[in-house]
């Protein structure tokens, strides 16, 4: 790590532990109610532990994390929630198991076939709240906690490869991912970066497939160009994830930390401190990476 990079990274951890809430958690911007996302993150960024936050106290009859301050399932966080808590070690503890086993049972919403979107609707993967239809982020977030675990039952299988299909159904005309759709109206839609990062991190097992190497590229040309901390942190973690060279992204995320900070988005905070902390060490993402066995 740089001194600048290392300067930058001090200062977000600091940040992050200045904004952090009385109950454990960490809300979106300070002084609000914590969220799941946002302490997901912070965990990361911070390396605080898990016994330290409210999440045990937020957990569903169905296995699933509630936050109190909306009363809702938000099945990609959900995931997320899952691969940090299993990130040291990767060893799954019972609340991981209940939240991995609510997700092979949750499925987004079939959509009736429709003549001005280019996808095949009746694929169910994984929406962002109960009722609606499969969206590639959370679809990718809950892809990535399945696939952490082969060892689970066939119908683990079965929920990764129908969440494989709707990535490679869903692809923009020239590599990676828009949140929902790949085309509408006969007209192709452009791939945005932390989308088309996420899609990455799933597939790192499938990274010499020509839609994972044409997201990458994708990656490498628009991280950059986009330049949120959001964008540049994912990106990091994504290319990270299979080993790919992303210097000019991380020391980018660097340089950009004190707009970061003045910006106060704390889950970009924590994506932004996790990216550069695995960048300074040369590490694939703990919180994201698959086991041996799982790996091409």
């Amino acid at each position: 790590m740089s001194a600048t990079t290392g300067t930058a990274h001090a200062s977000l951890v600091a940040t992050l532990h200045r904004l952090r809430n009385r109950d454990g958690g960490w809300p979106y911007y300070g002084g609000r109610h914590s969220r799941l996302e946002s302490t997901c993150w912070a965990v990361l960024g911070t390396g605080a532990s898990l016994d330290s936050t409210p999440l045990a106290g937020w957990v569903n009859p169905d296995g699933l994390l509630v936050e109190p301050s909306s009363g809702e399932v938000n099945f990609g966080f959900n995931g997320l929630a899952a691969l940090v808590m299993s990130a040291p070690q990767l060893v799954m503890s019972p609340m991981t198991r209940r939240i991995v086993s609510a997700l092979i049972e949750a499925r987004g919403v079939a959509a009736p076939t429709s003549p001005v979107i280019r996808q095949d609707t009746s694929l169910q993967a994984w929406s962002w709240t109960r009722g609606t239809f499969s969206w590639v982020e959370p679809t990718a977030w809950c892809m990535l906690a399945l696939k952490r675990w082969p060892g689970l039952p066939e119908a683990t299988r079965a929920r990764v490869a129908v969440a494989e299909e709707v990535l490679r159904d869903r692809v923009c005309p020239g590599g990676g991912w828009n949140f929902g759709n790949g085309e509408v109206y006969g007209q192709g839609l452009p791939a945005h970066v932390p989308t088309t990062a996420a899609g990455v991190l799933a597939l790192q097992d499938r990274s010499n497939d020509p839609l994972v190497q044409s997201a990458v590229a994708f990656l490498e040309r628009a991280a950059l160009l986009e330049g949120s901390t959001t964008a540049l942190a994912l990106s990091a973690l994504a290319l990270a994830s299979i080993d790919r060279p992303s210097a000019r992204i991380v020391a980018a995320l660097g340089a950009h930390a004190p707009a970061s900070e003045s910006f106060g988005n704390i889950a970009a905070l924590g994506m932004a401190a996790y990216a550069l902390d695995c960048a300074a060490h040369s590490v694939r993402p703990p919180a994201f990476a698959l086991r041996t066995e799982t790996r091409q």
